[in-house]
């Protein structure tokens, strides 16, 4: 008989043992160990830096030095990281979790959903983080936080209601235009979004009801009917000369996502400028989203007398544009 003190020892030996088998199938896993460990530190850099966005702009410090300084330290290390991103993509593939382990794979998701002023960087990468995701090989929910994403940056429906007019909880809003709204929490639970539709609203300060798919229709043809009448009345305003209406209306019909067209982006960021709006700051963001959608008539604008306010009144956002548009080249 073996000694029971002998017994215990085996015991524990086999345990060690199981327990170092196991350490080394997870460093065989994680592939590229220095690979994760930079993109952890995007990941701490790109937080760092929202956090103290965030805390300046709730303080209502949106006019302060530190507030701008912070914003165009924001700006420049999104575009570091996307451009790092297109790179180790490029090499690599999407970062899965055999690649560099699950909390790094999710850091480079986080990374490319700021990549926000590169719609089109952000679209390239939706098949390949599906593939991942479709292999066991990254979170589903990833995938749908970025293809609502996507889809809002080219003032289109989203699919799982993940993005808001709140600016993440900062002001009050709502979710921007749902397709197909009544099975929305359906495709949240299929895509393992952690909160209900509902519960996720209630955290970003608005309420919401999941419709009927009877109210949702409703709800989608008067979207559509809102949009159709502002545009008439856009286009109107516009023949007669009458700027100010003009930026208006078009304003009220480019936030009928689903129905705008590529032209309606551009001829409201001309209605604006014509106008010499207070709100002419939302005219590069309209272009920025005719960009997104293939538009290819940024170089005429350049000249264009129409977007002459534009250009003299924010010349830091039309330089920015400019090297969005830049930037986008590189995906199409």
């Amino acid at each position: 008989m073996i000694p029971l003190n002998m017994k215990k020892s085996f015991s524990i030996l086999i345990s060690l043992l199981l327990c170092l088998s196991t350490i080394v199938a997870q460093k065989e896993i994680v592939q590229l160990p220095e690979l994760a460990k930079e993109l952890k530190e995007m990941r701490d850099d790109d937080q760092k830096l929202r956090n103290k966005w965030v805390s300046l702009y709730r303080k209502g410090k949106t006019e302060s030095d530190k507030f701008k300084e912070l914003t165009d330290q924001t700006i420049a290390s999104d575009r570091a990281n996307t451009a790092r991103m297109r790179e180790i993509i490029e090499q690599h593939g999407w970062p899965t979790y055999n690649l560099v382990g699950e909390g790094p794979s999710n850091n480079a998701w986080l990374i490319v959903q700021h990549a926000d002023r590169n719609p089109l960087f952000q679209a390239k990468c939706l098949p390949l983080l599906k593939d991942a995701v479709d292999n066991g090989q990254a979170n589903p929910s990833n995938y749908a936080y970025l293809y609502d994403r996507v889809r809002v940056s080219r003032g289109e429906k989203q699919l799982y209601a993940t993005q808001s007019w709140t600016n993440n909880g900062l002001d009050k809003g709502s979710y921007y235009p749902i397709d197909d709204e009544s099975n929305v929490q359906n495709r949240r639970e299929e895509m393992t979004v952690d909160r209900t539709v509902v519960e996720n609203a209630q955290s970003m300060g608005f309420e919401y009801t999941i419709p009927t798919a009877q109210k949702a229709e409703a709800r989608a043809k008067k979207l559509n009917a809102d949009y159709q009448e502002a545009l008439t009345q856009a286009k109107i305003a516009m023949s007669d000369k009458e700027y100010t209406k003009a930026a208006d209306k078009y304003m009220e019909a480019t936030s009928a996502y689903g129905s705008v067209s590529t032209e309606d982006f551009v001829e409201a960021a001309r209605a604006l400028s014509l106008a010499e709006h207070t709100d002419i700051g939302k005219a590069t963001t309209f272009l920025t989203r005719a960009l997104a959608r293939g538009w290819d008539g940024l170089d005429e604008s350049k000249t264009n007398s129409d977007f002459d306010f534009l250009r003299k009144s924010k010349p830091e956002q039309w330089s920015d544009l400019l090297i969005v548009a830049e930037q986008m080249s590189l995906d199409r």
